[in-house]
Formats: C-alpha cells, sequence, structure tokens
C-alpha cells in the first residue's frame, strides 16, 4: 500500500511527537518531518514533497503569519492538502476564513481515532468539489428547513472542533446534562445518529 506522506509544522516537541506516533502507527500515513517554523517546513518540502500538511495555526514570534503562510503553501505547492490545527472555535474560525486553501480543521484535542478518521476523510474528500460533508443517509432538505438554535450551534462547533463534551460543558459554563440534551436536539435537527457524522459536517452552512 502505497502512504500518504504527512508534514506537521508546531513548535511544540511533545506534541510534535506524539502526532507523528498516533499517525506512523497508521499503515496508509507517514510523517515524512516534523518542523517548528515555516523556513524548516519550506527547505523540508523541497526536499521532498508531502501530501497533507498539519499547520499550526498559533505561529512564533518572528515568523509568517498563518494568511502569509498559506498564501505561499498554496502557491508553491497546489496539489498538497492543507489542514489547520488549533486549540478551539475562534482558530477554527481563522481558519474558515482561508478556505478553500485550507480543507480541515482539526483540533489539537482530538483523540487518536478521530484524528486518523479526520485525515482519511479528508484525503478521500480534497480533490471534490465542494459540497456537503454529510453521509449519504443525511435528508438535505431536513437539514436545510430545521436550524440549529444559537446554543445548539455553539455546541455543534464545539464538538465539531473536537471537545467532548465534558471539556465543552467546562468551557461554556454549562452543565453536562444540558450539553448532552442540546447536543441530541441538534443532531436529530441535523438527521445524524452518529457522533463520527458531526466531524463530517459542513460547519459553515449551520
Amino acid at each position: 500500500m502505497n502512504k500518504n506522506n504527512v508534514i506537521i509544522l508546531n513548535d511544540h516537541p511533545i506534541f510534535l511527537e506524539g502526532l507523528k506516533r498516533i499517525i506512523n502507527h497508521e499503515s496508509e500515513f507517514i510523517v515524512t518531518d516534523c518542523c517548528k517554523n515555516s523556513s524548516e517546513l519550506f527547505f523540508s518540502l523541497s526536499l521532498a514533497p508531502a501530501n497533507i500538511a498539519l499547520i499550526d495555526c498559533s505561529r512564533p514570534k518572528g515568523d509568517l503569519n498563518i494568511k502569509a503562510l498559506i498564501d505561499q503553501l498554496s502557491l508553491n505547492y497546489p496539489t498538497m492538502t492543507i489542514v489547520a490545527m488549533g486549540d478551539g472555535p475562534q482558530q477554527q474560525k481563522l481558519s474558515d476564513t482561508l478556505k478553500p486553501q485550507i480543507k480541515s480543521y482539526f483540533c489539537k484535542s482530538l483523540t487518536p481515532e478521530n484524528l486518523i478518521n479526520g485525515l482519511r476523510h479528508i484525503w478521500t474528500n480534497h480533490c471534490q468539489p465542494e459540497q456537503s460533508l454529510l453521509d449519504d443517509n443525511v435528508d438535505a432538505d431536513n437539514f436545510i428547513k430545521q436550524r440549529l438554535s444559537a446554543k445548539e450551534k455553539t455546541v455543534v462547533e464545539y464538538l465539531h472542533a473536537g471537545l467532548t463534551v465534558s471539556q465543552t460543558a467546562l468551557r461554556l459554563s454549562r452543565s453536562v446534562k444540558t450539553i448532552s440534551s442540546q447536543k441530541r436536539a441538534a443532531m436529530r435537527k441535523l438527521g445524524i445518529v452518529r457522533d463520527s457524522d458531526i466531524f463530517r459536517l459542513d460547519i459553515n452552512s449551520l
């Protein structure tokens, strides 16, 4: 099986090592390099191209800002799939402003299983035209008609970003029971039945 080359840009060595181990554990992916800044990233890519680039939205002082970095990557490596990483909804919104150059966003608190599922999903779909990322069994008309409440939408955004129900409850200063109830209501309105379906939503359409 051919492996999909992944390159990572993040200036935290412990996070880098953990992410590398998780990805290399899977047969279809291999991390070609871990870079701490944009200079290392472009040098590494000049030696060995990558299929997927995982880019931390938080850039260290003195490095290229995320927009300039993404613009340069898209120009120099137009066939490479760029995925942004961050700590929560604010960085996710930042990555959303850089679509379609950025194909997806991964919260750093994603479980290893969800991280790999996310990589598989964006690899399978990154070359296809923009479309709803819902499963085939999701009723699109139902999705459009039954809009989420503001609170339900916020909960879904946190869950989509990789936070658990408990973490979302803590961030929003609500009870786990309340968040669970709002999650169930949102999933019912969206016509989805599995937690994994949340990661496949087109969050901008909510």
